[in-house]
């Protein structure tokens, strides 16, 4: 497969959770629950903005795969192998199944102890 095309699929990923984000940061209320400990007790209280930094950190995490994906994949030419195009997009599949996942977590908590 064409290096392009897995790299915009690689990045497609990688920046979903952002889209998912936009939406639940309107709907959700301006103080959210930022750390709960056990008993439900609510340690300390956020603004809605904290849900920009799932998606920030697994943006930093893809970057940083990216570059040691584009140094394992510099030698190969303009394409790749079957084994690296999977191994990239399951990457980025993963990362943003987990970031999505844990905004939704997140607007979850902020629902429930409003």
């Amino acid at each position: 497969m064409r290096k392009d095309v897995t790299h915009g699929i690689y990045w497609f990923f990688s920046l979903a959770p952002f889209l998912t984000a936009i939406p639940l940061f309107f709907l959700m209320p301006e103080k959210v629950p930022a750390r709960i400990l056990a008993f439900t007790v609510i340690e300390r209280l956020g603004t809605r903005w904290e849900v920009f930094l799932i998606p920030l950190s697994w943006l930093v995490v893809a970057v940083v795969v990216d570059i040691v994906l584009r140094v394992i994949e510099r030698s190969s030419g303009s394409m790749l192998s079957m084994r690296m195009v999977v191994t990239r997009i399951l990457l980025a599949l993963i990362f943003c199944t987990l970031a999505i996942y844990m905004e939704l977590i997140l607007y979850r908590t902020a629902m429930i102890y409003i």
